[in-house]
């Protein structure tokens, strides 16, 4: 079933040069109107040949149904051909067979344009669109309601009129008679005509099989309708069987083919009616009867075409829907076996160890890096608490982080610890966790990779102890610089000898920040402090704002120098000379760069000085190179301005790196 239904889309696919003429552009082809037109032309004929009722007008009229067929099928700028083409067949029948004068028969082309108008507008309002087949409930009952039972009451309506008008016959004659003949005609030819033109387009001819089955169904359905009206319909329930069973195996195609089947053994029988002994109202009640069986019969055909039509759409929906399914498990399964293999060679053949603790602490899967590490197996180690393996000075670190993890507090951390190799030697590991956590929140296992870092520790002990010597024979060469100095200087006025000593013990102060951060960057708040405490003023009087900045060594050199400058400057002529002044120092960092000022306030005015000393280069030359930035220097009357800019280069690394937290 699900393979037929490809086979009918793969046949619509290769159809689509024929679409396109069926369902294109507002101008239909020649081929087209001449195959709807005959098509109209055989609806009037069958019409004819059903009238076999001295006086009725209209028994079954299946043209109405064409033209519906097309203005539902078709675009809604085409209508006035099929519209046009309608009323030229039925002027064109009227001429052949019914003989009336053309007022009337303009009547009559009014009253059918009209039922047929007013279908397809409610129609496709309904559906919301034109439909190229019927393919849901929905759209059967609508066409059942809409085409087959209301608007035939308007072409009745109408047509009745204008046979009253023409004096042939009474309107309530002719009212129920017309209104029961438009709506047996639409509901047989129109599902027939979009079944043929769909099958026409797509190619979907039977196969031997299918062929083989139609025509059992057409003889059953033939023989049982002539049987059944030759013993008076007293059996007509059973009429529906073969439409069923036509419906159930065509869909709509063979529920379309089965019903014109019945209504064509109905004409056959019918043309015997006006041999019957029977009063006319007794044949013209049972004409009737057996118009209702072929809506009955058709009804039911359709509405059963519907369900067994969406059931295998459903059906074949579900059937990709569980391929697509199938397929993306086995590609899931595929990528999990391929992970599983990369998980695999990655975890034993990693450069680093990496164990695999459960929720109680203990190995799970130790890799042959980490088993290497402490000399043990890899299989001696699985099914014991790490803490076995682990210096008994460190357990409280290992604790202390796992009750994080345990409390929900984190759910990683990172320390470094030592650990006991089976000989007993102690071995530092830098010690990642990762925690996977199960849907309550507990721990469920950790992931921890530990990489050996004893020969690293070893190397640190060896540069703390170096760097505490370079600082302290550095801090003995400043001496002995300054005691030089003071010597050399003892000529010169004592202010320059205590300006060098400041600078000199300014620097030095530089020295120790930088020793005690193991020469690696410095907090720029510590940089100021430790420049201004010489002057007891860091606290109300200093304020200092702005992030938390690591400055690197060469930087806090020139800067050092700068803030010793101006709070010397400060101290002696600026706003810390007098009880009110105050210092904003303040900085920040960016994408556009680094930007750090000092001003002062609350001091006595400010003038420029006559020439520029060595404070001056200080805070200009010596920074700006130093930082590869630009320094201004603004003596303005309110207090002094010194701000400085450089990029963030200047900081090695950028602001990343150079802000903490």
């Amino acid at each position: 079933m699900i393979s037929a239904a490809k086979t009918l889309r793969q046949r619509a696919d290769r159809g689509g040069a024929s679409q396109a003429g069926w369902s294109g552009g507002s101008r239909p082809g020649a081929a087209q109107l001449i195959a709807v037109y005959a098509a109209y032309m055989i609806a009037v004929a069958f019409g004819r040949w059903m009238v076999v009722m001295p006086e009725v007008p209209i028994a079954i009229w299946p043209p109405n149904g064409v033209i519906l067929a097309m203005l539902l099928t078709r675009p809604r700028q085409s209508w006035a051909w099929w519209i046009g083409l309608g009323a030229l067949g039925e002027l064109t029948g009227n001429a052949l067979w019914y003989h009336n004068p053309l007022i009337w028969a303009l009547g009559y082309v009014v009253a059918n344009a009209a039922a047929v108008i007013v279908a397809a507008l409610l129609l496709r309002a309904w559906t919301q669109g034109p439909m190229r087949r019927f393919d849901s409930l929905r759209q059967v009952l609508a066409f059942l309601g809409i085409g087959v039972l209301a608007a035939p009451v308007l072409s009745a309506t109408l047509g009745s009129a204008v046979e009253a008008a023409a004096g042939k016959n009474p309107f309530t004659t002719t009212w129920p008679v017309w209104w029961l003949g438009d709506a047996t005609g639409t509901l047989v030819a129109t599902p027939l005509v979009i079944s043929a033109a769909n099958a026409w387009r797509e190619r979907a001819w039977p196969r031997p099989a299918q062929a083989l089955e139609g025509a059992a169904i057409f003889l059953m359905l033939a023989g049982l309708s002539l049987w059944v009206l030759s013993t008076g319909a007293v059996f007509a329930f059973l009429l529906p069987v073969p439409i069923l069973w036509a419906a159930l195996r065509f869909e709509f195609r063979g529920s379309a083919l089965a019903v014109l089947v019945l209504t064509l053994a109905i004409g056959v029988h019918a043309q015997n009616f006006h041999h019957a002994p029977l009063p006319p109202a007794e044949i013209a009640l049972l004409h009737m009867k057996l118009q209702a069986l072929v809506l009955v019969g058709a009804s039911i055909g359709l509405i059963v075409a519907t369900i067994i039509r969406q059931q295998r759409q459903a059906l074949a929906e579900l059937s990709r829907a569980n391929d697509e399914l199938e397929a993306r498990v086995a590609e899931r399964t595929r990528t999990i076996a391929a992970a599983e293999q990369r998980f695999k060679a990655t975890f034993q053949n990693a450069g680093v160890g990496i164990g695999i603790v459960d929720g109680d602490g203990r190995l799970v899967r130790v890799n042959d890096s980490l088993a290497r590490m402490l000399g043990q197996e890899a299989g001696e180690m699985e099914g014991h608490p790490l803490d076995e393996f682990t210096h008994p000075d460190d357990l409280a670190k290992g604790k202390a982080a796992w009750a994080r993890l345990a409390s929900g507090q984190a759910d990683d951390y990172d320390i470094e610890k030592r650990y006991l190799r089976k000989e007993g030697q102690a071995v530092w590991g830098h010690t990642t966790v990762s925690c996977v956590r199960r849907a309550d929140g507990g721990i469920d296992y950790l992931i921890k990779v530990i990489q050996d870092i004893t020969e690293r520790k070893r190397s640190e002990a060896v540069r703390h102890m170096l760097m505490r010597e370079v600082n302290h024979r550095s801090k003995n060469l400043l001496s002995v610089v300054q005691v030089i100095a003071r010597q050399t200087a003892s000529h010169s006025p004592q202010d320059f000898i205590e300006a060098f000593g400041a600078r000199l013990r300014a620097l030095a102060a530089n020295q120790d920040i930088l020793v005690n951060n193991e020469w690696q960057r410095i907090d720029l708040a510590e940089l100021v402090g430790a420049q201004l405490r010489h002057f007891g003023t860091v606290g109300p009087r200093v304020r200092l704002s702005g992030p938390a900045v690591m400055v690197p060594p060469a930087a806090a050199q020139a800067l050092g120098m700068a803030l010793h400058e101006l709070a010397t400057n400060a101290a002696k002529y600026g706003s810390l000379s007098t009880p009110r002044g105050h210092v904003d120092i303040s900085w920040t960092i960016g994408e556009e760069g680094f930007w750090m000022r000092w001003r002062e306030s609350g001091g006595p005015p400010v003038t420029p000085p006559q020439r520029a000393g060595f404070g001056s280069r200080i805070l200009d030359d010596l920074t700006a190179s130093s930082m590869s930035g630009r320094v201004s220097l603004d003596y303005a009357p309110d207090g002094l301005v010194w701000e400085l800019r450089c990029p963030v280069s200047a900081l090695q690394g950028g602001a990343e790196n150079a802000l903490r937290g």
